[in-house]
């Protein structure tokens, strides 16, 4: 099962993504580093409800968000639609699965924020996602890849047993409520994977309840494994912060934040 099911389980839960996503330091930072360099064409896969391109958009850039959670996308269409005209016409949204499609091309910037490698099951994944960016962006185009720090085996944290509140946990304004478990089922600490098993409960207004499981498998990505795969894929690393607030990253950083421009 692809793991951006867990986004389709109910449109509700773009809402609740909503209410927990947010940060705009990213969006900050993002900004910080494409400053000086005019109105870019940039690309971000895993775009969610809009949180990052909507006001890149504002800022006057044109942007596509490609992403594979019909739910996620019809809350960003529905936001976008509220926006000025001219910001509107600056935004193309494509719902496809980032591993299995080709990405559109001759992009200035490429965005993988927002922990977004964490959807993906495996480096191989992972990978294939900085070689598309390679091919989708101009010569001397950049690349932001942002996820958690996390360097040798699983953290400890991944490997709990027993079954735990997890998201899509929250209450929607028309008083949908839904409710989420997770319990990790298997991992294989070396190698940084894990599997768990997600159930989710929507409980309806007028009281029926609805319930989804799936599994999902994902791997927390090292910085060597991003360092090595933006190497081999034709890019110089310009810069790599340890946080969202511009600071430079060091082995006890929180975040491993890459700038990368392809060569």
């Amino acid at each position: 099962m692809k793991n951006a099911f867990m986004y389709d389980v109910t449109p509700h839960v773009a809402e609740i993504y909503d209410q927990s996503e947010i940060y705009t330091d990213d969006v900050e930072l993002i900004q910080s580093l494409i400053q000086g360099l005019g109105h870019l064409s940039i690309l971000e896969p895993f775009c969610g409800t809009g949180r990052i391109l909507i006001p890149l958009a504002q800022a006057g850039h044109s942007i596509v968000g490609l992403d594979n959670a019909a739910g996620m996308l019809l809350r960003a269409r529905e936001k976008i639609q509220n926006l000025d005209k001219d910001v509107q016409g600056k935004i193309s949204l494509m719902e496809a699965d980032v591993i299995d499609v080709n990405w559109p091309k001759n992009f200035d910037l490429v965005i993988l924020g927002g922990n977004c490698f964490y959807e993906l099951s495996s480096p191989g994944e992972q990978e294939k996602c900085i070689m598309s960016a390679a091919s989708a962006l101009k010569p001397g185009g950049y690349l932001y890849v942002d996820n958690n720090h996390m360097e040798g085996e699983l953290d400890p944290s991944w490997q709990v047993p027993g079954i735990r509140a997890g998201f899509p946990t929250g209450m929607c304004v028309d008083g949908t409520s839904v409710e989420s478990w997770t319990e990790t089922v298997w991992f294989d600490a070396p190698s940084r994977l894990a599997k768990f098993r997600r159930l989710t409960k929507v409980t309806l207004p007028d009281g029926n309840t609805v319930e989804h499981e799936y599994f999902q498998q994902k791997h927390p990505v090292s910085t060597a494994e991003v360092r090595a795969w933006l190497e081999k894929h034709g890019f110089v690393i310009e810069q790599l912060y340890g946080d969202r607030k511009g600071n430079p990253y060091s082995s006890e950083s929180g975040r491993a934040i890459f700038w990368a421009r392809k060569v």
